[in-house]
């Protein structure tokens, strides 16, 4: 059964009405000409209509059983979530792309802290005016006890510039330098004329594992 007999019995239903209606116009006065046309034309009518509501009954039940039969299926596919993940040849399983896997921690682990100063006077110098680390991340903290603006700076030896501080006053700054790879680098003040007159030193990376 599909869609085409209601089209059928629609088509019925009108050319019936027309029929009847013609009729009826033609002949008011003794139309239906007898009490059994009538009861004919109206069980007639009336078997039509039911014969489409039980169509239309039976055509929603069948649809509503294809519906359910097709959920079915999909319920009982297997969900990739509840899929176990294949081992790794350690025997441990694989991370799902996405998952929430651990990042390795960097290597050095905590930041390496030094400290560093200038003169209560004002001199322009650095107190050690050597450093040395080991590489990974580094932790300056310059301590300037003077009024006279100072400020700290990590260079490479070719002068790239990896860290600074703005110049202040009587205070603790941080700075903050990621990721420093065994080799040779400068630390120095940003104050024009204070790297000139010698306030700079060295530091040096070495030992421990490259990050």
């Amino acid at each position: 059964m599909d869609g085409d007999f209601f089209f059928v019995i629609g088509i019925v239903l009108v050319i019936a009405a027309v029929v009847l209606a013609f009729v009826g116009i033609r002949g008011s006065e003794r139309f239906p000409p007898n009490r059994a046309m009538l009861v004919g034309g109206t069980a007639l009518f009336a078997a039509i209509v039911a014969t489409t509501l039980a169509f239309a009954v039976v055509k929603s039940e069948d649809e509503q059983k294809e519906r359910n039969e097709e959920l079915a299926k999909v319920e009982e596919q297997p969900s990739n979530e509840g899929e176990a993940q294949p081992a790794t040849p350690g025997g441990q399983p694989q991370a799902s792309a996405g998952g929430n896997q651990q990042a390795p921690s960097t290597a050095g682990g905590q930041a390496e802290t030094l400290d560093v100063a200038s003169p209560a006077d004002g001199s322009l110098v650095f107190q050690p005016n050597g450093l040395e680390a080991k590489p990974g991340n580094l932790t300056i903290n310059y301590d300037n006890p003077s009024q006279v603006p100072h400020s700290i700076a990590v260079a490479t030896a070719n002068g790239n510039v990896l860290g600074e501080t703005q110049p202040a006053t009587g205070g603790t700054q941080t700075l903050d330098v990621p990721d420093l790879a065994p080799g040779k680098y400068i630390f120095y003040c940003t104050v024009p004329g204070h790297r000139e007159a010698g306030m700079q030193g060295d530091l040096t990376v070495t030992g421990g594992p490259t990050p």
